[in-house]
């Protein structure tokens, strides 16, 4: 019996073949325009027949065959990238990298063993599991994608079984020796030890101060303030005084005249990973704490602020954090306050 359109059927291809029964399906390369292809060869033609129900039996339309994982991360990415910004394309490219090992096989026979064999090699060089979560998800954008366009009717990437997570890396601070020690380095022009001493008395966050540009900086009288932050609405666009022991150091910096306020030697911006790699991490590592990372900063600057005697609300301003339940006249905080807490600071 004559099977209908676009079911594939079995071809013949000879004795001399060991395995001479070829099942040939049709799929589509672009709207409009079909292809055939090989699904496999078989010995028998009962081995054939139930390999074509099979692959029949998935309620594929030609329009779904044949399209590969690599094709539909061209697909979803074309869209999506459309939407956000370079540095979560570059996440989202990262992550395609490690799912790139699939992406010449047809999605629709991609199994969940094999999503789970690339998540078990990261795991197996040592990847951490927060990065890990990104291929997973990732795996799951892309199978959303082909269920809504029917090239898929299943979402094995659901099933995907992750690493367990590491312990968080503890939350710490320099000692007041380290403090010292950073301070000596940035007389000594060690480069970068300043702008680590200048999160140890800002606080702020990495990406916030990376992102500070030479307009963050104010003065009034012998009063200096940077205008900056992000993350949450405590924290955008707060006021954080200048110890006067670091204020050569911003005034430096701006005398560079760069794009942001801490630049490269061209100019421009910093990037997080950079900072961290390139400058922060020489610092640290001569201060005996390689662990250490720039969110340390944040901390030793909460601590050295509250052991100083600083009002908690100015730290709260200071830092960004939210104090709704603070009321009154502490709503009225001014820079010249926060300036006098922040002098207690030695």
């Amino acid at each position: 019996m004559r099977r209908a359109n676009g079911t594939g059927g079995i071809v013949d291809l000879g004795p001399r073949r060991r395995r001479r029964y070829g099942v040939r399906v049709s799929y589509s390369d672009r709207p409009g325009h079909y292809k055939q292809r090989y699904l496999g060869y078989y010995a028998t033609v009962k081995e054939a027949q139930a390999a074509l129900d099979e692959y029949n039996a998935e309620g594929r339309t030609p329009e779904a065959r044949g399209i590969t994982l690599g094709e539909v991360y061209e697909q979803w990415s074309e869209r999506k990238f459309r939407k956000i910004g370079q540095s979560a394309q570059k996440g989202y490219n990262n992550a395609w990298a490690r799912l790139s090992v699939l992406k010449d096989k047809e999605m629709a026979f991609i199994t969940l063993d094999d999503l789970q064999g690339v998540v078990d090699a990261q795991e197996r060089e040592g990847i951490a599991p927060g990065t890990i979560v990104k291929y997973k998800s990732l795996m799951g954008a892309l199978y959303r994608h082909a269920m809504e366009r029917d090239i898929v009717s299943k979402d094995w990437s659901q099933f995907v079984e992750l690493p367990k997570a590491e312990a968080r890396v503890k939350k710490d601070a320099l000692t007041e020796e380290q403090v010292s020690k950073v301070r000596e380095m940035a007389e000594a022009e060690v480069p970068w030890a300043d702008t680590v001493l200048l999160l140890c008395y800002t606080g702020f966050r990495i990406s916030e101060f990376l992102a500070l540009t030479p307009d963050s900086f104010h003065r009034k009288g012998d009063i200096c303030w940077l205008q900056g932050g992000m993350k949450t609405e405590a924290g955008k666009n707060r006021v954080v005084p200048v110890h006067p022991s670091v204020q050569g150091y911003l005034e430096a910096w701006l005398r560079k005249g760069g794009k942001r306020l801490i630049c490269g030697p061209l100019g421009g911006g910093i990037g997080d990973s950079d900072y961290r790699a390139d400058c922060f991490s020489p610092i640290v590592e001569a201060l005996g704490v390689p662990e250490a990372s720039p969110h340390w900063c944040r901390y030793t600057a909460a601590s050295r602020m509250r052991m100083a005697g600083v009002d908690p609300v100015a730290i709260k301003r200071i830092l960004g954090h939210a104090d709704a339940d603070i009321t009154g006249h502490y709503t009225k905080v001014t820079v010249e306050y926060l300036f006098q807490e922040m002098k207690k600071v030695p």
